[in-house]
């Protein structure tokens, strides 16, 4: 890539040379400072970009990770985001759970996908609601209908001896302290990664911590497409179309990835295809797939590619056998 660059640089320098033959000085500069700007991108590009994790806490989380479970399994009474669904998720061959953080206003962490409660009478949004009131509502219904707490959820999935991705829906300063506190003080460096949509993230935590382990979660039509219907109106709806090509453009070209520092990319199976793969690979980033939805999927990305996968029904997709073939086959060819 820097070799590239360098090219890229030496043209636009010749180009600038080419302006000092046109007549008119207000118009030589218009363009001397056009041409400048990729010069300063790219100078920019090669001073502020990240490094990925180097130490061997890397392998060791990959080589482990094989079935991530979707908040768990939830079937039946068992919900998303509990104990009884990281239990279930567990017997039916996942080796990671993914879980969704959020903070409180009060600052106290838990496992929750959505960003507000809505029940019968109110609605509370978690950042703007105190621990205290949250803790009370019962979320899910029945007996055990309660909001898991952050500490609880790892608590468990240390003594149950499994990995972790903490995904971050929202972001703030006081929520990655609180993290990487977490990390260094339970030394999981080896057994959690953290993922989030969005970039700016991703970076502020590359630039915080130099081990922690990020993925950049991304999808070809983000913006574009909400809960399966287009975003905006007929007169806006090209700039989230517009965004969705600078995504896949960054993306595809590694140019994100590389500037932000990330470690992995997690990609839908409807971007995914083996150059992606392979070319990530080289440039020491690793992949994990999620929405997959058939078994062909499944067998390609998992046992061809050997990829780690993320399920939201392991059940449904894998059968419980099955998920522990794929986990101990993975496993032994990554070792070997």
């Amino acid at each position: 890539m820097i070799p590239m660059l360098i090219w890229f640089i030496f043209i636009v320098l010749i180009a600038l040379l080419a302006c000092l033959a046109i007549k008119f000085l207000a118009l030589r500069i218009v363009l001397a400072l056009i041409l400048s700007l990729p010069i300063l991108i790219s100078i920019g590009f090669c001073v502020l970009r990240r490094s990925p994790v180097t130490e061997a806490t890397k392998p060791i989380f990959f080589n482990n990770t094989n079935i991530v479970s979707e908040r768990g399994e939830a079937h039946g009474m068992v919900h998303e985001n509990t104990i009884a669904a990281f239990r279930q998720a567990k017997q039916n061959g996942a080796d990671t759970i993914k879980m969704d953080v959020r903070m409180t206003k009060d600052g106290m962490i838990i496992v929750l996908r959505p960003d507000s409660i809505v029940t019968d009478n109110a609605t509370y949004s978690i950042s703007g609601t105190h621990w205290i009131q949250i803790s009370q509502l019962n979320v899910y219904g029945g007996n055990n209908g309660t909001i898991l707490s952050f500490d609880e959820a790892v608590s468990w999935c240390e003594a149950n001896k499994m990995n972790m991705i903490w995904h971050l829906p929202d972001f703030s300063g006081d929520l990655l302290t609180y993290l990487r506190n977490k990390i260094m003080q339970d030394s999981l460096y080896s057994k959690v990664a953290v993922t989030t949509y969005h970039s700016l993230v991703a970076l502020k935590m590359r630039c915080t911590d130099t081990q922690l382990l990020i993925g950049l979660v991304w999808k070809s039509n983000e913006f574009s497409i909400q809960n399966g219907t287009a975003t905006g109106t007929m007169y806006t709806a090209w700039f989230y179309s517009m965004m969705d090509s600078f995504t896949y453009w960054g993306v595809r070209s590694l140019l994100v990835p590389s500037f932000l520092g990330v470690d992995f990319l997690v990609t839908s199976v409807e971007d995914a295809d083996r150059a992606l793969i392979l070319e990530a690979a080289t440039a020491g980033i690793k992949t994990i797939i999620y929405d997959m939805v058939t078994v062909q999927e499944r067998n390609y990305f998992a046992r061809q590619m050997q990829l780690p996968m993320i399920v939201d029904d392991l059940v449904e997709l894998l059968g419980t056998s099955s998920s522990a073939s794929v986990s101990s086959n993975n496993s032994s060819q990554k070792s070997n």
